[in-house]
């Protein structure tokens, strides 16, 4: 006999899938012109130093090179958090070579000095060069035979992955023309400031650091929480800086990845499934009003293991009509209980990537966004 808590819970489910159509649908005749990346925006912003060319970089950090600047903090802060860790907190291959080609760019930052060309003109100036990029003379130097072998594999393999112009090099040491390479630092668009992020990480641990890049390859926390606020439109992310703080959101770095993308924050107040009639239920379930943003939201993140997000989560993508049926008197209520497991254990973020519906086996997940948030179109708007 089916129960109606069950037949409930599949009720959401199936509007889940509804809801991403209409979504997709909506995205579709927005276009670029309701893109926030089109915009130019009033809020917290800043640049930060990538050592070396952008485009070994990006190869290196496993980010495809037709990217847009402003998106290679956030795609480097994913691949670490998704790439970067397995078994715990137990590095990659891929976050090992990400790192040891960050130290060595930044090496032949220094060699190429304040001209930002690393320069060659013979066998004797090429020893310091040829000591970082982990390569030797193999024959007498200025012949015509002259080549270079590995001296350090590490180092070498970096080399070679990177696209560093190597034969160019071994052309120059058989007594051709000088080597030039222009070999400067890359200045990209970062959230916020880099002390903002590096401020609210432990200092006790041994991977503290005050750069960034640093941080974010040795924590996989501030890396996940990073994407995470890259997927909020701009005046919320910039108000939950500045109401509830970085340091505080650390633990709650896998709830707003899953199911933060559609928390919207407008005048300090969060716009709810259901709009303003539903706020009193919203108030009375998460324990904080939505006019209270920064309360309201720390609230909803760190309950019941991040069910409680998963659900508004869902809710903010099904249409008007269909969010208030389900926030009308006390279904929100009754239906958040029917969604939300008993096995507290059992949290709304295990794994990796956020799992799919199951319905042959009543499991209750949600798939992944898609598509863009559409926070600034007021709300509810963005899902009818």
């Amino acid at each position: 006999m089916n129960s109606p808590l069950r037949a409930h819970t599949l009720a959401l489910s199936v509007l889940l899938v509804c809801s991403l159509i209409s979504i997709s649908a909506f995205a579709a005749e927005r276009g670029k012109a309701n893109d926030p990346k089109n915009a130019k925006s009033a809020f917290a912003t800043s640049e930060i130093s990538i050592p070396g060319p952008l485009r070994s970089f990006l190869r290196m950090a496993g980010i495809s090179q037709k990217i847009s600047t402003e998106d290679v903090m956030p795609l480097l802060a994913r691949n670490v958090y998704m790439q970067g860790y397995e078994g715990g907190n137990r590095p990659t291959e891929f976050l090992i070579l990400l790192n040891r080609y960050v130290q060595q760019a930044r090496e032949l930052t220094t060699l190429a000095g304040s001209e930002e060309v690393i320069r060659v003109a013979g066998c004797e100036d090429a020893k310091p060069l040829l000591h970082t990029l982990g390569y030797r003379v193999r024959q007498e130097c200025g012949k015509h035979d002259t080549s270079l072998e590995t001296s350090d594999p590490e180092r070498a393999f970096l080399t070679i992955d990177s696209g560093f112009p190597l034969p160019n090099l071994e052309q120059t040491l058989q007594g051709g023309k000088p080597f030039e390479y222009h070999f400067a630092a890359t200045r990209v668009p970062l959230l916020f400031s880099e002390a903002d992020w590096t401020g609210a990480g432990n200092k006790r641990e041994q991977h503290y650091s005050k750069d960034l890049i640093d941080t974010l390859l040795h924590d996989s926390a501030m890396s996940r929480l990073y994407w995470a606020f890259s997927r909020l439109d701009p005046e919320t992310r910039d108000f939950l800086r500045q109401s509830v703080g970085i340091r505080k959101l650390m633990p709650e770095a896998a709830v707003l990845d899953f199911y933060g993308s559609y928390i919207c924050v407008r005048s300090g107040k969060v716009l709810v499934p259901g709009g303003e009639n539903a706020a009193p239920a919203w108030k009375s379930l998460v324990g904080a009003s939505p006019d209270s943003a920064a309360e309201f939201i720390q609230f909803l993140v760190s309950k019941d293991t991040g069910w409680l997000a998963a659900y508004f989560d869902v809710l903010s993508r099904v249409s008007r009509s269909q969010q208030a049926h389900f926030t009308e008197a006390g279904r929100l209520r009754t239906f958040y209980e029917a969604l939300r497991t008993n096995d507290m254990s059992n949290a709304a973020t295990r794994g990796a990537f956020r799992p799919a519906p199951d319905f042959q086996s009543g499991k209750r997940f949600f798939a992944r966004r898609a598509i863009p948030n559409w926070c600034g179109n007021g709300g509810n708007a963005r899902a009818a």
